[in-house]
């Protein structure tokens, strides 16, 4: 019988695999194609594999971009829609070495700085389509590019070693010398932050600014593909990190947001900076070469900036950045700046508003990101950019002077959290989730306020039709106790799909990660597949969550177990009592990352639980300042200080205190290159449980990292959610 007759199954966990993740949403400047991301988890070579594809507004046909055996991403159209450029990973080396030498009697080891083995690098092709030119051949790769307002060239993010500069990928070559090729795995490095979770290691290897020319004749030539690559020009270089490059509309500097100065490992507080772009006459880029660096100048800076887009408005006079510049560190709320460029000052026009301006949802089907803004109109009187507010993430339009429009441009119980516009801003194309509907693509009419939006990709359909999903039901209560107590607290609830009559079902409390997040109105496949296996899934968007106003977020600061549990425990109890199928006898707790925190904190204060999940937890606060790649900049949540210092806010904070009361039989899942949530934490944990006696077991991912859960080989990806299961089975 087909689905459309009525014959709907549960989803499995190797559906993961057919699910097509939609991604970075980008309008051709007049409006009639949108390229964008299509990420395909491929089962026969275990990885993610990227292809841009453009679609025809108008007639809604796509076709692929990219060649088959490319990995691409971050699709970004030339001014004139001519071009199209993109990021791609270089091919696979064909050998047991970067040399290509299939005879090597010992192949050399991998480099210990993961950064520099050659990232993706920069290609441009005709968006009529054709073959791509490769511009970038660099040992640091390329990340975050993006054209000059002429199209002539292209700035970009470079991993740099400030000894070195620039590095050819043929640099990559093992050394003849044994003693050279076989300690490549050794990294000495000399400054705080050496590493970071999903890069890996980065020593003493800095990302900068550099620019690439780009002429049409680099893809209409009749030369053969080997022709030089373009020169590539570094214009910053140092002990110091920059991001975000923007270029100015006139195309003389670029903004870029960072921290030279010397302490910045030890810094939350982030710069926006001014790099002047050095030109000839006949204004092509001046050659390299140290001569060339420029020093950046910073123009204005805050203590916390979250997400580091840069708006110029159309005039070049301002900036407009999100962020905050108080104490509170994440759980601030992301404020719109104005800076302006010449003045060099900035004012916050948010600060009325108890809104944080940007998408601080997550899912775990989200494929190649995208832009989030803020878009300034062409008039320089509006910003348009995205808002969170209690689980939903709207599109809204904000006056320079501050004033929010009431209604959202694009609103409604969703997630937004990419956007692009065309030209003349009549046409925005969103990528969009709900809680029944994985991320698509939409175009909203800018011109037609209030018209239903328009499906511009549709890759789940037809999947989507097979499977019987859980019903999601939201609802809320009241918060008790605590700082922010009496404020309106949101729920998730995700049913099991075909319940029997008078039915009754095991509960799964899932405490989320951050904090600072925020959960809602997202699809996340994790869910649904334990409610196809028959288990409800409750999510509880707690105290120390964003879109519920900042006093709602910072109430948990410092107090990490405290208003949080309790928030998703009275959760617990209200879904109790509202949906009568849920068994009181037959819960289970399970959470990530700052949810994990929560389950072994939890367990450590009451034994009403069947099972548990700890993953990529946190049991051991104290030694999290020395082992994650953020602990130090954390001080602020203990008292402002290292562990020498302030130990007993760390230790007070620490659920390993408790871990004497636990009963609860525990499923510890930890990655081997998580530097987030240190695999150490985990292990502290699981080996505090067996030494007691508790059930426990231990699930160890090599070569995986904080980003497991949503972004990990998929099938650790899938196993991991049978382990799960399994252990469900077992307990609940």
């Amino acid at each position: 019988m087909s689905a459309a007759a009525g014959a709907r199954r549960p989803l499995e966990s190797r559906d993961l695999f057919r699910f097509r993740l939609v991604g970075d949403p980008q309008l051709s400047p007049d409006g009639a194609s949108l390229a964008w991301v299509r990420t395909i988890l491929d089962a026969d070579a275990n990885r993610a594999r990227s292809e841009i594809v453009i679609t025809d507004v108008s007639s809604g046909q796509a076709r692929t971009l990219t060649p088959a055996p490319m990995s691409a991403s971050h699709p970004r159209w030339s001014p004139d829609g001519g071009f199209v450029l993109f990021l791609a990973a270089p091919p696979a080396s064909t050998g047991p070495d970067e040399s290509g030498n299939s005879e090597a009697a010992a192949p050399a080891p991998p480099m210990a700085v993961s950064v520099a083995a050659g990232g993706p690098q920069l290609f441009v092709v005709s968006a009529g389509g054709g073959d791509p030119r490769q511009l970038t051949t660099l040992r640091g790769g390329a990340r975050d590019a993006a054209w000059s307002p002429d199209g002539h060239r292209i700035a970009f993010l470079t991993f740099v070693d400030p000894d070195r500069g620039l590095e050819r990928l043929d640099a990559l070559v093992p050394p003849d010398d044994p003693y050279e090729r076989f300690n490549r795995d050794v990294l000495v490095s000399t400054r705080a932050r050496w590493r970071m979770n999903g890069i890996g290691a980065f020593g003493p290897y800095r990302k900068h600014v550099a620019i690439v020319a780009f002429d049409e004749a680099q893809l209409t030539s009749e030369a053969d593909t080997a022709r030089p690559f373009p020169e590539v020009v570094l214009l910053t270089l140092g002990a110091f990190d920059l991001n975000a490059p923007a270029w100015s509309p006139d195309g003389s500097s670029i903004a870029v947001v960072g921290n030279v100065r010397p302490e910045s490992d030890q810094q939350r507080r982030q710069y926006v900076y001014l790099i002047g772009v050095p030109v000839h006459r006949d204004s092509k880029i001046a050659p390299g070469g140290s001569s060339d660096l420029v020093t950046p100048h910073d123009i204005f800076g805050l203590e916390e900036m979250r997400w580091t887009d840069l708006a110029w408005s159309p005039d070049g006079a301002t900036i407009a950045v999100c962020g905050h510049d108080g104490p509170t560190g994440h759980y601030g709320n992301q404020h719109v700046w104005l800076v302006d460029v010449e003045g060099r000052t900035g004012r916050c026009i948010t600060e009325h508003l108890d809104v944080t301006f940007a998408d601080v949802a997550g899912g775990d089907l989200r494929g190649g990101g995208g832009q989030s803004g803020p878009r300034w109109s062409h008039d320089g009187r509006s910003l348009l950019l995205l808002a969170s507010d209690r689980g939903r993430v709207h599109l809204r339009r904000l006056g320079v002077d501050g004033t929010l429009e009431s209604d959202p441009v694009f609103g409604g119980d969703r997630v937004v959290f990419a956007f692009s516009i065309d030209a003349s801003q009549r046409t925005i194309a969103a990528l969009v989730t709900d809680v029944q509907t994985p991320p698509e693509i939409v175009g909203v009419d800018l011109a037609a306020p209030g018209a239903a939006p328009r499906a511009l990709t549709a890759e789940n359909t037809a999947l989507l039709a097979e499977l019987d999903l859980g019903s999601v039901a939201h609802f809320t209560f009241p918060a008790v106790g605590g700082a922010a107590a009496g404020a309106i607290v949101d729920a998730w609830l995700v049913a099991p799909p075909r319940r029997g009559l008078n039915e009754r079902v095991p509960v799964i409390l899932y405490t989320g990660g951050g904090p600072g997040g925020m959960r809602g109105f997202e699809f996340v496949f994790e869910y649904q597949f334990h409610a196809a296996c028959r288990r409800a899934v409750l999510y509880v968007n707690s105290r120390g969550c964003q879109g519920s106003g900042e006093a709602f977020c910072t109430s948990i600061l410092g107090d990490w177990g405290g208003s949080d549990a309790a928030d998703n425990l009275a959760g617990l109890d209200a879904a109790l009592a509202r949906f009568d199928f849920l068994d009181p006898g037959r819960k289970a707790i399970a959470g990530g990352s700052y949810g994990g925190y929560l389950v072994n904190w939890i367990l450590g204060h009451r034994d009403d639980f069947r099972a548990a999940v700890a993953d990529r937890s946190i049991s051991n606060r104290t030694a999290t300042w020395g082992t994650s790649d953020i602990g130090h900049l954390r001080e602020f949540e203990f008292g402002g200080g290292p562990p020498w210092e302030t130990l007993d806010d760390y230790v007070r904070q620490s659920p390993l205190r408790f871990v004497a009361n636990v009963r609860t039989p525990t499923l510890v899942f930890h990655a081997g290159e998580d530097f987030r949530t240190p695999i150490e934490q985990g292990d502290q944990l699981y080996q505090s449980l067996v030494w007691r006696g508790v059930p426990a077991r231990f699930v160890y991912f090599p070569r995986e990292n904080h980003d497991l859960s949503r972004g990990g080989q998929p099938w650790h990806r899938v196993l991991r959610l049978e382990k799960y299961r399994e252990w469900w089975e077992r307990w609940v």
